[in-house]
């Protein structure tokens, strides 16, 4: 499959907006929001066809926003977005961290040397007091209250965190308090599983129990770690299997990749699969790349796209570029960004077919043995690289869809935060146009998919594998 420079998002966005220089009052964050929009929206002429509506709109939301208190303004901005009708269009209050030092008397250096620590951990009975671990972290929980308990550094990044250092705070009705790398402070709810793994629901954090009673070994606990974020796969009956992909962000492109390599033998040999797609709001293409030559049964055809050249979209290439850790195993796609970000350069305020034709075709090499038949569960909240997938295995003679139409967030994507002029907000756009348009829209309609569950049918998975096996 060729790469493509899509960065898709919806549900979750896994970026920090442009820095302005400038906070705006309602009328001139407004202003400054319609100029941005209209000079850079790939949707812009599409979308404002009736001239006369779009232009009424702008006359009284300025009308509005010059009567409108700063701190009500986000609901006259988001009027003005939702006139496009396109969820790849978000605007929201700039990130306001809250930012907690060593010393702090809320997060202060735990009094407690190491040995008397293990010391207690020796006769403890709580579930949760002991030694945690995660990433980098080595975490100590101890008791600090009725219902409280403080998890403080034992090992970690000796230029960010300080030994004894508070890195959480666990308390009343199993929320918690937690400093992320940046000590900016994070609040939510936690989950104890088995005892043996403390997870930050909010914030998508583990940590797994080392002692003084470990009840998962490691291979357990990150397969519990997996099934609880939804990455997994599960050999339902001696003829089906399934597979759960609840998410396609670039983060997780490793971990689903292994997942693939860890139960190859299990997808060549099952007569069927299920891939279960549900509530996942994209990503990247990328993510889903090792599964097509199992489900494919011929080249995938692909619509091309037009980029709006612009500086925003430019940087953001350039930011992702840099970010890569390993240039030889992102060696192609390097050079792929590099040759487009020359292309946009040449071409600023223009719409560009980087691909040069409307439709590409990706010859995938499939897989010797692979299912006969291959259904995927996708709902509301499927979208943006998660309907790509669905758009590709459309094509394959094996696949049905099971489930509800999806999102619908595809034919104006790529989305990138833009620098407006007004640093107390944020703004996210999309970047591309798909040449399916007009003939084909997708954004507000979905995929529909082959066979509807409506709300009656409680249990999918059950229902698919009875479809199937029947």
């Amino acid at each position: 499959m060729k790469f493509r420079i899509a960065v898709l998002l919806v549900m979750v966005v896994f970026a920090k907006a442009a820095v302005a220089q400038d906070t705006c009052n309602c009328e001139g964050t407004l202003t400054k929001l319609i100029v941005k929009i209209e000079s850079e929206y790939p949707g812009l002429a599409e979308k404002t066809k009736d001239s006369l509506l779009y232009s009424t709109l702008k006359t009284n939301l300025i009308a509005e926003s010059k009567i409108t208190k700063d701190s009500l303004c986000l609901n006259v901005l988001k009027k003005y977005t939702g006139f496009f009708k396109d969820s790849h269009i978000w605007i929201l209050p700039a990130e306001k961290k809250i930012i907690k030092k060593p010393g702090d008397p809320a997060f202060k250096i735990m009094n407690i040397s190491n040995r008397a620590f293990k010391k207690r951990l020796a006769t403890t009975t709580n579930k949760l007091e002991g030694i945690w671990k995660a990433d980098n972290y080595t975490i100590g929980i101890i008791k600090t209250g009725k219902d409280d308990y403080t998890g403080f550094i034992i090992e970690a990044d000796w230029k960010v965190w300080k030994p004894n250092e508070i890195k959480f705070k666990l308390t009343k009705g199993k929320q918690f308090e937690y400093l992320m790398q940046d000590h900016s402070l994070q609040v939510g709810s936690y989950t104890l599983y088995d005892e043996s793994i403390l997870y930050f629901n909010e914030i998508r954090s583990a940590f797994v129990k080392q002692s003084p009673v470990v009840k998962l070994d490691s291979a357990s606990a990150i397969q519990k770690i997996n099934e609880i974020e939804g990455f997994y796969v599960k050999k339902l009956t001696a003829k089906t299997t399934l597979i759960r992909l609840s998410n396609f962000s670039y983060g997780y492109v490793d971990r689903i990749e292994g997942l693939i390599a860890q139960n190859r033998a299990l997808l060549e040999q099952c007569e069927n699969l299920i891939i279960d797609l549900r509530d996942n709001g994209g990503g990247t293409d990328i993510a889903y790349t090792g599964l097509l030559p199992f489900i494919m049964t011929a080249p995938v055809r692909h619509m091309g796209v037009e980029y709006l050249a612009t500086q925003t979209l430019i940087d953001g290439l350039e930011t992702y570029k840099n970010g890569l850790k390993d240039l030889e195993k992102y060696k192609l796609e390097i050079e792929s960004i590099n040759r487009n970000i020359e292309i946009f350069k040449k071409n600023l305020g223009k719409f560009v077919n980087t691909e040069e034709k409307a439709v590409t075709i990706d010859t995938i090499k499939l897989e010797q043995n692979s299912p006969k038949q291959i259904i995927i569960l996708s709902n509301k909240k499927v979208g943006s690289a998660a309907e790509n997938l669905l758009m590709s295995a459309k094509q394959s003679k094996k696949v049905k869809i099971l489930g509800t139409p999806s999102f619908g967030v595809l034919d104006y994507a790529s989305a990138r935060f833009f620098n407006f002029g007004c640093s107390n907000y944020q703004l996210l756009l999309p970047t591309y146009r798909s040449l399916r348009l007009p003939a084909y829209p997708v954004d507000n309609i979905g995929i529909q998919p082959d066979v509807y569950l409506d709300d009656t049918i409680k249990d999918w998975v059950d229902y698919a594998v009875k479809y199937l096996e029947d």
